[in-house]
């Protein structure tokens, strides 16, 4: 991956005006070894549809371990440092593990459970009902708010959340070498910069434990998150959010007005880390979306564009600040894939969980 160091000289090849916000929007809501996990496993009933793995619905539970801690608490919070681990029984192993943040603007510590308006429809215990049948794990990760740490905190939570899930991937029966990131609004940020962010130490969080483990991921998933803080206003609807004060979204987690130091807020745009050896990703943005615009996500498609790497984005007219579609596809859609340096434009797939699920056995080499 490209390090900070080559970040003036792409942003200059950006040349893009950009526009909109993330007001209550924008997003969510890492040497020692993490505490022993605590919370008792839980069992959610079987999915109804097809599990493709030799198994039938009927054989297949999600077994919960709720409540894990993957480092000690911090900053006053009992929660942000938690993840719920959804693990699928009667599918054989080991299996990979996606890890999921649900967005909060950036002001949430304990967003592992459930949606909210700034979210989407997206929960890890969704996700595990329709993915656990077909072998994959999926952790619900709390970080802590920007009220509770500024930027890169929030990065080095994912990254340790990562590394505390390769550290018991024996245990638990977790594929080490396929691990995911995702996540949507503010946890889509924090799901690409855990994505394209690596070897930087001071973004790396090794305090918070396991730092013998890797932190890398093998793949992303990116629902309307922001990633150029500084271009949100310019290319902001008229009536979406503002994000240039200091009560924004992004001001708050980098502990700023992000205008008033743009060197310090270009290190938490991941499309200045993007490189050819970055992670594939799948984008989807709606293109009427008043809290994180559109383009923001077409810049990071550009990134991968221009680095030769691989990316999926589809730009679903008229949705706003929403994955709605991801349960029943999108009618009127734009479809851009790009890999080694050829970029492809159409209207399929279909953005839907099937076509994320897709894209994934693609890319973890589950076809």
């Amino acid at each position: 991956m490209s390090g900070a160091s080559g970040r003036v000289s792409r942003r200059a090849l950006l040349g893009l005006a950009l526009a909109t916000p993330l007001a209550a929007s924008a997003c969510t809501a890492d040497p020692a070894t993490a505490p022993a996990p605590s919370g008792a496993p839980s069992t959610a009933p079987a999915p109804s549809t097809s599990a493709g793995t030799g198994t039938t619905p009927s054989e297949v539970s999600v077994r919960v371990l709720a409540d894990q801690a993957y480092a000690e608490p911090v900053d006053g919070s009992t929660t942000a440092h938690l993840l719920d681990l959804h693990l699928p029984d009667g599918t054989p192993g080991p299996w990979p593990v996606v890890l999921f943040q649900a967005g909060s603007a950036f002001q949430g510590d304990d967003t592992k459970g459930g949606s909210t308006d700034l979210s989407g429809g997206t929960t890890a215990a969704g996700l595990a009902q329709r993915w656990g049948p077909l072998g994959y794990a999926v952790a619900g990760v709390n970080v802590r708010s920007s009220a509770q740490a500024r930027f890169p905190a929030q990065l080095h939570d994912v990254k340790a959340a990562v590394r505390y899930l390769r550290s018991r991937a024996d245990e638990l029966g977790l594929d080490a070498d396929r691990v995911v990131t995702a996540g949507t609004s503010s946890g889509a940020w924090g799901a690409v910069m855990a994505g394209v962010v690596t070897g930087v130490p001071d973004l790396e969080g090794a305090e918070l434990g396991n730092a013998d483990q890797r932190s890398d991921v093998q793949a992303v998933v990116d629902l309307f998150g922001p990633t150029a803080f500084l271009q949100m206003d310019a290319q902001r609807l008229p009536d979406g959010a503002e994000h240039d004060p200091a009560g924004s979204p992004e001001s708050m987690l980098m502990g700023f007005p992000i205008q008033s130091d743009p060197a310090a807020t270009e290190r938490a745009d991941p499309t200045g880390y993007v490189g050819a050896d970055s992670p594939p990703v799948w984008i989807a943005h709606g293109t009427a979306d008043p809290n994180v615009p559109h383009q923001q996500s077409e810049l990071l498609f550009a990134a991968y564009e221009r680095a030769g790497a691989t990316a999926s984005l589809t730009l679903v007219s008229g949705a706003g600040h929403t994955d709605a579609y991801l349960s029943g596809g999108a009618p009127d859609r734009l479809v851009r894939t790009t890999a080694g340096g050829t970029t492809t434009e159409g209207t399929d797939p279909d953005p839907t969980y099937d076509a994320v699920l897709a894209f994934l056995q693609e890319h973890l080499g589950r076809g």
